[in-house]
């Protein structure tokens, strides 16, 4: 079994603790879950977190068509977000990442909501114009807008390079129905290929957002001189967002590949190219906002094709990521087939900002 984990203290008392664990293989799924929850309780008692503290569970499933009614029936009742993505992990037939804050639910100056909908529409288009639009729905009865609000959302996609391009396009027409363009913002975002449980459900979108904050909190990361503005090649996303709270700063780095400042793909069929070139711009976006790589606390690593898997973990170790860092790798090809490998992740850095603390 694999197992990782990181932690981060701030001077507010809210402790972030990020785990990641895979399962070996048993004889049934079911024994692979449980295998999987006993492992996980027991790693996040020894740093005192409980179901309280959980604030995310992804799980990646071999198989989610056949695996995700076993997985829920032994998950249980949970007042945790819970997200379920069909990704086949490596050497595993499930993967668990968790992301726990103390005291999270008695926060007083920021409120984190999650949000996943429940469409039932048929096609991409149509599944991801119900999914922002049932998000828009959840945002402003809380009294909050998307545009300032959302930090942070994930699109799977079944079949992604048949299915990402309505994908891309009914999210296009959402933005331009909020006046969000490239001249304004978009939303840090993957977009990545994943199936659910419902095998006719294309497209699926877990979101962030956070009320409470003010627009000076929020600091969109570009890097231009390593990367393109999303634009250039039809598609409204971030490359990354740095959140500033009064005591730390978190950075959401999007699904980030090998692109150049012109949004070509760099490194076309070599996989240690790529990943070394992926490295580079994710090191770019943190340095913009005055992180790097060493501030990486939780990462996802994306592959096209599993076989490639020590030689990209050899590369991003080459680049500073720290062996114990949580990161899973799953068989989930990107939104252009030439792209063999994408990563997205989290970096956390203790700062003294001019805003109320996370707490």
């Amino acid at each position: 079994m694999q197992k990782h984990s990181q932690f981060f203290s701030g001077s507010s008392g809210i402790e972030e603790h990020f785990f990641t664990l895979s399962a070996p293989v048993h004889e049934t799924f079911a024994q692979d879950v449980s295998f999987i929850l006993d492992a996980y309780k027991t790693l996040a008692a020894q740093y005192d977190c409980g179901e309280k503290d959980e604030f995310l569970l992804r799980f990646h499933l071999s198989d989610p068509a056949n695996q995700e009614a076993t997985l829920k029936k032994l998950l249980g009742e949970r007042d945790s977000f819970v997200s379920i993505v069909g990704q086949p992990p490596l050497n595993s037939r499930i993967a668990l990442e968790v992301w726990c804050w103390k005291n999270w639910r008695e926060m007083k100056n920021y409120t984190p909501y999650w949000f996943q909908s429940a469409t039932s529409k048929k096609g991409s288009y149509a599944q991801t114009a119900a999914e922002f639009a049932e998000l828009d729905d959840f945002i402003t009865a809380r009294g909050m807008t998307v545009e300032l609000n959302t930090i942070r959302t994930w699109l799977y996609c079944k079949d992604v390079d048949n299915n990402y391009a309505d994908l891309v396009t009914a999210r296009n027409d959402y933005f331009a129905t909020r006046g969000m363009t490239a001249d304004t913002h978009f939303i840090t975002s993957t977009g990545i290929a994943g199936q659910c449980g419902d095998p006719h459900r294309l497209v699926r979108m877990d979101t962030l957002s956070f009320a409470g904050i003010k627009r000076e909190q929020i600091q969109f990361l570009y890097a231009l001189e390593n990367l393109s503005p999303t634009a250039i090649y039809g598609v409204s996303f971030e490359r990354g967002t740095r959140m500033i709270w009064g005591d730390r700063s978190h950075y959401y780095i999007s699904g980030t590949a090998s692109i150049d400042k012109t949004g070509a793909v760099l490194h076309i069929g070599d996989v240690r190219l790529q990943t070394r070139r992926m490295m580079e711009n994710i090191r770019a976006l943190l340095n913009e906002g005055g992180a790097d790589i060493s501030d990486i606390k939780w990462g996802t690593l994306y592959l096209r094709d599993m076989c490639d898997a020590s030689i990209a973990l050899e590369e991003i170790s080459a680049a500073g990521v720290d062996a114990e860092i949580p990161l899973v790798v799953t068989q989930a090809p990107v939104c252009r087939p030439t792209w063999l490998v994408e990563m997205e992740c989290i970096a956390i850095k203790a700062e003294k900002n001019p805003f109320p603390i996370l707490g």
